[in-house]
Order: C-alpha cells, then structure tokens, then sequence
C-alpha cells in the first residue's frame, strides 16, 4: 500500500519507471528465459507480465468506468486460485502478445492518469476492483499497481541478477 498520498506527477514517474523497467528486461532477456520457470510454482516472465497485465487492465476499466459515470465492472476474483486461473488460460497467448498486453495497458493507464486524474481527482473514493466492501483513493489504486508492477520485476531481476537501473 502506499505510504503517502500520491500526487498526479508522482503517479506519472511510478508509471515511467515501471516501463523503463519492462524495457530493460524485455531487452536483456532472451525469448527462452522470458518464457522459463522462474518461481517454485513455474511461472515465467511471461506469466508474471500477463498476471501484471489482468490486474492493471481490471483497474484501468474501473477508473475509466468511474470517470465516465458509467457502472462499475464487477469484482475481480482475488487469491492464488484466481492468479493461476487466469494464468492457465493465458498459457496459449504467445510471447509477443504477452507484451504487447502489458506495455498496450500500461500506456493506456498512463494517459488516464494524464487526461482524467489531475491531484484533486486522484483523492475521491471508490471501490477497487479486487475489493467488493472497500474504498480506496483512485491514486492509491493506480500507486498500488506500479507497486505490484516493481514487486513482480524486482524478483524478475533477482532471479537473472539483473541490476535496476534508477531514471535520471
């Protein structure tokens, strides 16, 4: 969770970063090793930026739909059950496509943030979309995704021991 109050232009940098690090990753990494097991569980690269991409995907309709005053898509299923499901029915999507999701989301969620949430928007309340009973800041909404987003490639760059760079 985020431990301040994100600010449009911080969401922004978070944003960047995060597809800085995609970059590097999907340009460091061979083919092979983007599609490799790379937990105990036997997710791979790949797996791991389609999982990235459900969950921004879920939060970008929410934003869009609450911005636009129209209703709320339903509550995303939640947990390990739900992660794996969803990651079975992604195993057929090839490489590229996996990329071309999370980078086509993450852009999109970019220019939401752009367009639709200036530092006051960011501050009203909604209901997540992994959270049926709750209510959270549209900015910690987005804040929590690019924390996900730099959880998951931290462990991507542990794994094949790959230094982040830090944006100048």
């Amino acid at each position: 969770m985020a431990t301040s109050l994100p600010t449009q232009q911080g969401l922004l940098d978070a944003l960047q970063d995060d597809h800085g690090r995609f970059q590097r990753l999907i340009n460091h990494l061979t083919e092979e090793q983007q599609q490799e097991a790379i937990t105990p569980e036997g997710w791979s690269f790949k797996d791991v930026l389609a999982h990235m991409s459900h969950w921004k995907a879920a939060t970008q309709k929410l934003i869009v739909a609450y911005t636009h005053d129209q209703p709320l898509p339903p509550v995303t299923p939640v947990g390990d059950e739900a992660n794996a499901e969803a990651r079975d029915m992604d195993r057929e999507i090839s490489l590229p496509q996996v990329r071309n999701y999370w980078e086509e989301t993450h852009m999109h969620l970019t220019h939401i943030v752009a367009d639709e949430l200036d530092d006051e928007r960011i501050k009203e309340k909604v209901r997540p979309p992994w959270d049926e009973h709750g209510t959270e800041q549209l900015g910690v909404m987005v804040a929590e995704m690019c924390e996900h987003d730099a959880e998951h490639f931290e462990l991507i760059e542990q794994y094949f021991e790959i230094g982040n760079t830090p944006r100048l």
